[in-house]
């Protein structure tokens, strides 16, 4: 096993056995006690599923429902050094306003999932449709950040900023849930290098040296579409202990062009719904999410996973049309990337709940000092309204 599998089990071992040496301490399971949309209109037949202890769906969806503050980083786990995906921010807002914002991107998606034929996918008894929007950052940077020259032998420093725009469209009857997720953002920036070296200064870490030789320096646009679709194929809900185990498939086209297959899955007081929890669709900082406002007081559980992915493109490797100093083939690449991660949620009041996870993956570069296994750290954290 190698070391960030190895860190990554551990982990999870470790956070296993705190849900159970303090499961006593945590207040008795409720019944939540929000309600997700504007109405109140229930489901009928809702028995032998999670949907028992979910309030009532209306039809039409709350115009602002909450929002979520993610941060990623390597330096987030122990003994880690800071290159590869050195780290991330981003900031989602979840509820009908997403759509309607001037600069939403809902318009778009909506005609892209129409040419998809996938605008059907929310009708019909037991489906609804949420939205969220996502305004992001990302950075890499090679292994040695204090060298001013361009390291042909390593991955390039490479940046990205976007807005997101996401479809969560759920069918509460078959617990599945597709997700689409139109990108758009700017590779290459010069400002990636100073906020990097900003933060990096105030933490009292190397500044990165090199940040004229990332990819596409300068800028230059860029964009993405994804979908996928998660369905619960086990689960068990009780006040004392629960758990949900998920298989997700997804696609997507753009910077990050690859068809993907995971399994999540998370155990311990679970106080949100099936479809809210999704990190397997995670892509780097962005994370697709929605939030709901259920009550989340008694949320603590575990959660883990694993998913491999079949990559056809990288633009933060391969760059795009600008020339870039250090850039890869598609040759010298690998084609098969596997991923796991695994963390902790704990409910902290009825809207607030906060997660800690560790996430690695296989190389991406075949061979030369870019050939290794990243491993980065995240705390996510989620307030609903």
């Amino acid at each position: 096993m190698n070391t960030s599998n190895a860190y990554i089990a551990s982990t999870l071992l470790i956070l296993s056995l705190s849900i159970s040496t303090t499961e006593a301490s945590v207040a008795p399971f409720q019944p939540y006690q929000a309600s997700l949309f504007a109405t109140n209109t229930a489901i009928p037949n809702a028995t032998n599923t999670s949907l028992t202890r979910y309030p009532s769906y209306g039809n039409q969806e709350k115009y602002n429902s909450g929002y979520a503050f993610y941060v990623d980083n390597d330096l987030l786990v122990p003994g880690s050094d800071d290159r590869d995906y050195t780290g991330g921010l981003a900031l989602t807002l979840s509820g009908k306003r997403a759509s309607e914002y001037w600069f939403s991107l809902d318009t778009a998606l909506s005609t892209t999932e129409t040419l998809l034929g996938l605008d059907t996918v929310s009708r019909g008894p037991g489906r609804r449709q949420l939205h969220s929007i996502e305004f992001g950052a990302t950075a890499f940077t090679p292994g040695d950040v204090e060298s001013s020259d361009a390291n042909q032998n390593d991955r390039p420093y490479a940046s990205l900023f976007y807005l997101s725009n996401t479809r969560h469209h759920i069918n509460h009857n078959t617990k599945t849930a597709v997700t689409t997720t139109l990108t758009v953002g700017a590779i290459g920036l010069s400002v990636a290098g100073s906020i990097y070296n900003g933060i990096h200064s105030t933490i009292g870490s190397d500044k990165g040296e090199g940040w004229s030789h990332q990819i596409s320096n300068g800028g230059e646009l860029t964009a993405r579409f994804g979908s996928s679709r998660q369905q619960v194929i086990a689960s068990n809900y009780s006040a004392g202990s629960s758990y949900e185990i998920k298989t997700l498939a997804q696609g997507s086209i753009g910077y990050l062009t690859e068809l993907s297959y995971g399994v999540t899955g998370r155990w311990g007081r679970i106080n949100t719904p099936w479809w809210t929890f999704n990190p397997a669709n995670a892509k780097y900082t962005e994370k697709s999410s929605t939030v709901t406002p259920f009550k989340r007081t008694n949320d603590l559980f575990v959660f883990g996973g694993f998913s491999s992915h079949v990559r056809g493109y990288n633009a933060f490797l391969q760059g795009q049309w600008k020339s870039s100093d250090v850039s890869y083939d598609r040759n010298e690449l690998n084609t098969i990337i596997h991923e796991a991660w695994a963390g902790v949620t704990v409910g902290i009041d009825s809207k607030t709940n906060i997660s800690y996870f560790v996430r690695g993956q296989t190389s991406e570069i075949k061979q030369g000092n870019g050939d290794r296994n990243p491993i980065w750290g995240g705390v996510v954290f989620n307030y609903s309204i």
